[in-house]
Parts: structure tokens; sequence; C-alpha cells
């Protein structure tokens, strides 16, 4: 046999995304519940009209013949047959069904002219078809037959016409209302969905809020005092923990670096110092090493105090509407003479009128780092971009290179604080610059993606809302 299954079997086909939703599979057996509950109560209604027709035609059909019976057991046959006379002549066309037959089954008065054919199963009461003396169409009739004392036989009973007609009617009725209950039914759903999948889509916008470093955000709370409010509560609660330990988390780091900056500024400038006063030029060389390590240690704890600030939400008020062309080509300048030393080219890429609100300072600092970046270990490539797009109510800004790349699986590690991809360290870094490209991108509500390019090389986006 060729080809294959592969895990013995077919993988079952994936379900579109609606139908995989929460959404969907609440709707679904609200629908049901409704369409069951419906269709029973009518089902009920049907049986119930069915049986009290029922049970009126039997009751009249019984009271019919037990009338007629004591005019017989008060006067015999004679007045029996002068009482279905009577009633005939009476009542003409309106007359109950009514037959009284010799023990052969001949007539001798009513407007039957023959008994019905014997049927076993009938019992004492029937429903049958036949034709009335006086009718040229066949009809329904409920008929209770007794035979007499004296052979004779007696039928009687009303016509069911009407009834029947009644009847299906009703039934009709019922169809339509089941029929009514599916729409019905599906429209109860979609509002208990949209309320269920409101109170979820809340939540979910604040947690998003939180993510993106609005600390203060909560859900609201309609006082309804059921699941969802309670529930919205706890997560209210939750959030005003997290939003305190985050500031005092951020009031110690922010601390910690300031207080770690002002030794070091202190140690650069002994350095400093110290390096003037030497003579001996491997003394010399020894400090100028450690005014380097000095000045790297403080560019670690500016970055580090970005970032912190950034992940806090501090700066969303000096956010400003950009223009992406005039932004990136600015940046591109600043940057250009230092790419250029390194052999690349950069050149900036963005539509004319593409506008975008930013932090201008943040935002140059991130893409400045992607820059900084793609100069270090762009191994091989010549060329540089910085580029806007737009993308799907999205603004995308980033930098894009024709070096190595990063390989797919060691991108999530390339995000991470203090993340280094070269073990060796060949290359000086701290490990902070995509993890503060990350925070910026929170800080604007986007997020960060590693992508190869179709050349092979790297591209970092940054995706914030328009």
């Amino acid at each position: 046999m060729t080809g294959g299954l592969t895990g013995g079997g077919v993988a079952p086909a994936r379900l579109p995304r609606f139908l995989r939703s929460t959404t969907f599979r609440l709707f679904v057996p609200v629908v049901l519940f409704q369409l069951v509950a419906t269709g029973g109560v009518l089902t009920f209604v049907w049986i119930a009209g069915q049986q009290s027709v029922r049970d009126e035609q039997r009751a009249l059909v019984q009271e019919l013949r037990d009338d007629l019976l004591d005019t017989y057991q008060d006067g015999g046959s004679a007045a029996l047959q002068a009482n279905i006379e009577r009633r005939l002549r009476s009542e003409g066309r309106r007359a109950p069904v009514l037959l009284l037959a010799d023990r052969e089954g001949r007539s001798l008065v009513g407007n039957l002219s023959a008994l019905p054919p014997p049927d076993p199963e009938a019992g004492g009461q029937f429903e049958t078809v036949l034709y009335r003396s006086d009718s040229a169409q066949p009809l329904n009739m409920a008929l209770s037959e007794t035979r007499l004392a004296d052979g004779t036989i007696l039928l009687a009973g009303i016509e069911i016409g009407r009834d029947l007609k009644l009847q299906h009617s009703f039934e009709q009725a019922l169809f339509a209302a089941l029929f009514l209950a599916l729409p019905l039914a599906m429209l109860v759903a979609v509002l208990t969905s949209r309320l269920v999948g409101q109170r979820v889509h809340d939540m979910a916008q604040t947690a998003h809020r939180v993510g993106s470093g609005a600390f203060d955000a909560r859900v609201t709370l309609d006082g309804s005092g059921d699941a969802f409010d309670e529930l919205a509560g706890e997560i209210n609660a939750m959030l005003a923990r997290i939003e305190t330990l985050v500031g005092e988390l951020r009031v110690v780091a922010e601390g910690l670096a300031h207080d770690l900056r002002s030794p070091v500024t202190r140690l650069r400038a002994v350095l400093e110092q110290a390096a003037l006063e030497a003579r001996d030029p491997a003394a010399e060389a020894a400090m100028q090493r450690a005014l380097t390590e000095a000045d790297t240690l403080t560019r670690i704890l500016t970055t580090a105090l970005q970032i912190g600030r950034a992940e806090a939400g501090i700066g969303r008020e000096r956010f400003e509407q950009t223009e992406a062309g005039d932004f990136l080509g600015d940046l591109a300048a600043l940057y250009e003479p230092y790419a250029e030393d390194a052999g690349f080219v950069l050149r900036a890429e963005a539509p004319a009128g593409l506008t975008v609100l930013l932090h201008r300072e943040l935002m140059s600092q991130a893409l400045g780092n992607l820059v900084d970046n793609a100069v270090k270990y762009a191994e091989g490539g010549s060329t540089i971009a910085l580029f806007a797009r737009r993308r799907e109510g999205q603004v995308v800004l980033g930098v894009r290179d024709d070096g190595p790349g990063i390989p797919e699986a060691r991108r999530e590690a390339a995000l991470q604080r203090f993340g280094r991809l070269d073990p060796s360290r060949a290359v000086a870094g701290s490990g902070l610059g995509l993890a503060l490209v990350e925070a910026v991108a929170k800080l604007h509500g986007g997020r960060v993606e590693l992508a190869e390019t179709p050349g092979g090389g790297l591209e970092v986006r940054l995706g914030i809302p328009a």
C-alpha cells in the first residue's frame, strides 16, 4: 500500500473558530432547551386538547344513547321509533345520527340506510365514515351501537366533521407555534450569549489594559450581585493587590537603580582622574577598560529604569500624533553614520500620510536599539531598513535587515530580559535591547513580533493600534 496515513488514521478536520467558541457552545444548548421546552408544552397541549374533544364527543354520544334507552324502557320499540322520527323531523340536517334496525340489520327508522360493517375492536363507541340518507357526502361520525332486548339494534351518534376540522386547525397552529419557536429560541440564545460574552469581554479588556501597564484598570460592577459581579469583585481585589505590589516593586527598583547610578558615577569620575594621572601605559589601558565597563553598567541601569517605567505605564501622557515618514527619516539620519561605519546602508520606508500616536522619545530609543542590534548581529548583511506600514487596524513600526536572522526556536529567548544569543559574549551588550522594545510596545498597547524576511534576514515588528 502506498501513500499515507500517519499515526494510524486521518486527523479530524479542524472546526471553524466560531464553532469552537464558548459563545457557540452556549448558544446551542440554549436553543435546544428552548425548543425541547416549547415542543414539550405544545405536545402536552395537543394531547390534552385531543383528549378533551374525545371526552366531550363520548359524553354527547353517551347522553344521546341514554336518552333513547330511557324512551325504550318506558314505551318499548314503538315509543323509541316515535322519538327518533320526532328528532329527525324537528332537527332536520342538524339532527344526530340515528338508526333503529331489525335483527338482520335492515333499517326500521333513522337517517342511515344500513348498519356499518361490524368491527370486533370497536367496542361500545367507535368512529367511522358513513353516508346519511339526507347527504350526498360521506361524514365522519362518532357512534354507539346497542342491541336491545327485543333483538333490534340501536345506533346513536353525532357528526364530528367540524371537530376534526377544528382539531386539524389546532394541530396546524401548534406546528406553526413550534416553527416560530425556533427563531425565538435563537433570539433568546443570541441575547444570552451576547450578555455573557459582553461581561467576559469586559473582563478580558480589563486584563489586556492591565497587561499593557494600566494597573489602575478595573472591571465594571453592575451591582446585580450575580456570579459575574462576584467574579468581577474578586478580580478587582486581585488587581488592586497587584497594583500595590507592582508599585512597591517599582519604587524599590527605581530607588535601587538611582542608588547604584550614584556610586557608579563617582567610580567613573575616580577612574577618569586615575587615568589622567597614570604614567604606565598598561595601567592607563586598564583604567580605560574599567571606564568602558562603568559606561556599560550605567547604560544597563538607565535601560532597566526605562523598561520599568514603560511596563508601569509611565509616559502615556506624552503620546502625540506623529507622521511616520518624518519620524523614521529623522531616526535614519541620526543612525546613518553609525551604520555606514559598520558597512550597512540605512534607509527609511513609510507610506505618505501615515500617522501614529506614540511616545517619540521611547519609540526612538526602541527603534534605535533595533538598529544597534542589526549593526552588531546582521553579519554578512548590507542593508538595514526602518519601516512603517498599515496592517488590519494597526500601524507596524520596525527594523529589517538582511543578515542571518534568529532561528524561530530561539526568538522567545531573545525577548527575555538579559537574554543573549551569543554565549561567548563576543559582542558587547546588556541583553536588555529587545526587552526595552517589548516594554515600549506594551506601553503603546501593542506587541513585538520577530519574523524572517524573504531573503533570510530578521524583521522586528512593533504592532500598535492605529
